[in-house]
């Protein structure tokens, strides 16, 4: 199972095999949304790679990861961990771990869990994984993974309960630490003073809350995040913590420095290329949808037509969308 090289390969011919045989009817508006993020945030950084390669890589990776999803116990290890040290501060100090859905985002308890076993985290208060309501409801029925962040010495905590900042807040003053998804944008209600930073070629709102209370409390906070190297080994990097200033957007924007870097060598493996537009303020060049008129010849790809939404188009040379009705 943990030959990632031949999971991802086969993955990959696959998504290509589906994707040309679905072109002519148009494809799934999922599809259709990650390939557009995909192009118009990479196109203008003119990478080694294509856009429309990177994409079938995405898709490839979204598979090989829900391959895992069904057998958590072959991979209970990382095949290489850096910053294991700041990880271990983190937790005798108490703070947040941050994170971002990329890589193998189901197995970030796996070093956590062995620095936790070890008696590195303060005696008494227990470690938290931050997530949507959804995904708690969801992560609970899986009995094995339930056993792995169990043995972990982890509990889940829904990021969207009434009292969630306050929790947070208590806990870490308290010396406790937890890890949190920061590109998840999920909370209590609508957040009133979020957050405006640059993305990769663009400009995007994120939620502000996570970096008030971190801010507030001057505890450490780690970075971190999991990968598949291009030798597909999998990777675990914790960067060195910090202490955020009260100066939100600055907070963030130090934060999110790292995984956008990491995010420019490696776009296939961040899972929300799908829903990135959601959070995009402005792309690098704002332009106008362009429908009907002489389009088809300029559209390389469209979404399947749906009832009461109409189709999109996509010109991948130039990231233009099309509104094909």
């Amino acid at each position: 199972m943990k030959d990632f090289r031949a999971l991802y390969t086969f993955y990959r011919e696959q998504v290509r095999e589906e994707l040309y045989r679905d072109k002519t009817d148009g494809i799934q508006l999922g599809f259709f949304y990650a390939l557009m993020n995909i192009v118009k945030e990479l196109a203008p950084l003119q990478l080694d790679l294509s856009p429309e390669s990177v994409w079938m890589d995405y898709l490839a990776f979204l598979r090989t990861i829900d391959e895992h999803k069904k057998s958590p116990y072959s991979f209970l290890e990382w095949d290489e961990v850096e910053g294991r040290e700041h990880l271990r501060t983190t937790l005798q100090e108490g703070g947040a771990l941050l994170t971002w859905h990329y890589g193998f985002v189901r197995h970030n308890m796996i070093t956590i869990g062995q620095e936790i076993r070890a008696g590195h985290l303060r005696s008494g208060l227990p470690f938290y994984l931050v997530a949507e309501r959804g995904t708690v409801e969801q992560e609970q029925k899986l009995s094995s993974w339930n056993a792995i962040r169990q043995y972990s010495g982890a509990n889940l905590l829904n990021a969207e309960d009434e009292m969630i900042g306050i929790r947070l807040y208590s806990h870490l003053r308290k010396g406790g630490s937890f890890s949190l998804f920061v590109d998840g944008q999920t909370g209590f209600n609508a957040d009133n003073r979020a957050v405006e930073l640059p993305f990769l070629s663009s400009r995007i709102q994120t939620r502000s809350g996570i970096f008030r209370i971190l801010a507030k409390v001057r505890k450490p906070v780690c970075p971190y995040y999991m990968t598949l190297t291009e030798e597909f080994r999998t990777k675990i990097v914790f960067l060195p913590p910090v202490v955020l200033e009260e100066n939100i957007e600055k907070s963030a924007e130090r934060i999110y420095e790292p995984f956008l870097a990491q995010l420019r060598k490696q776009p296939a493996l961040w899972r929300f290329w799908d829903r990135h537009h959601q959070q995009v303020i402005r792309w690098n060049e704002d332009e106008s949808d362009i429908s009907s008129g002489e389009t088809e010849s300029k559209v390389d790809w469209f979404s399947r037509p749906l009832e009461g939404f109409g189709q999109l188009g996509l010109n991948t040379a130039n990231g233009l969308i099309y509104n094909l009705g």
